[in-house]
């Protein structure tokens, strides 16, 4: 069980090696441009509604109390700060789907040698990346719910914090590995069947992946190399399944 938190650890900075390979680093740049761009937007337009409001608010303040501007603008750039954080990845991971499946199947290719054995266009493959999204959405929202009412019941919601973790680090695994998994058509519960098996590899690597998603600018490219990882992991670790 240890070694195999190790290894799913290791992937992580094993991963991060991989970006720089021929034909993967188009796949890095493209969806974070685009949500750096968003993200930028949504805040000039935040800014746009919310000046106004503080220029009105001022007409009303003596001149010695200037100073509450400033400290409004602070107020301003936390929630914006706050915002931008807790909202990138989940966002990020929907806008950016077609693309880690492409870079997967790249990284994959560099790999092995050979592509996924999919006659699937680039069209079907968008579209079937962003409604795998949207199904870990449910999955992710159902098992939410189960352990906020955990953490309502006396003396076993002292156990919740340890759970919570546990439930992030295996949705981090699913959500990263469904992009290599996705590639070779495996259906969801395939997927979480692949992982209860090898439950250690997924829960060193999610957690591995939390630890870098919640530092703020790190999280900015801590998708492309757990993309990365989780394709060196299913080519290493899950591939060859007596299943298949």
């Amino acid at each position: 069980m240890i070694g195999d938190v190790t290894i799913g650890i290791h992937a992580l900075a094993r991963g991060a090696r991989l970006l720089n390979k021929p034909g993967v680093r188009i796949y890095v740049i493209i969806p974070l441009a685009i949500n750096l761009l968003l993200f930028g937007a949504l805040i000039w337009y935040g800014y746009s509604l919310f000046y106004p409001l503080v220029e009105w608010m001022m007409s009303f303040v003596p001149g010695f109390l200037d100073f509450l501007e400033w400290l409004i603008w602070l107020f301003f750039g936390t929630l914006a700060a706050l915002t931008v954080f807790f909202t990138f990845t989940p966002v990020a991971n929907i806008v950016a789907a077609p693309f880690n499946a492409l870079m997967s199947e790249k990284i994959e290719i560099y790999l092995t040698g050979k592509a996924p054995s999919t006659n699937v266009s680039f069209a079907r493959m968008a579209l079937d990346a962003i409604g795998s999204q949207l199904h870990k959405l449910v999955y992710i929202m159902l098992w939410a719910l189960a352990l906020f009412l955990i953490s309502l019941i006396p003396v076993i919601n002292l156990i919740a914090p340890v759970l919570w973790v546990i439930f992030g680090s295996w949705l981090l695994s699913l959500e990263y590995l469904d992009y290599p998994m996705g590639n070779h058509e495996l259906v969801f519960d395939e997927e979480k069947r692949r992982l209860r098996e090898r439950r250690g590899i997924a829960l060193g690597f999610g957690g591995a992946v939390m630890i870098l998603t919640s530092i703020p600018v790190v999280n900015f490219i801590t998708m492309p190399v757990a993309v990365a990882g989780a394709t060196l992991l299913w080519v290493e670790q899950f591939r060859d399944n007596p299943a298949d």
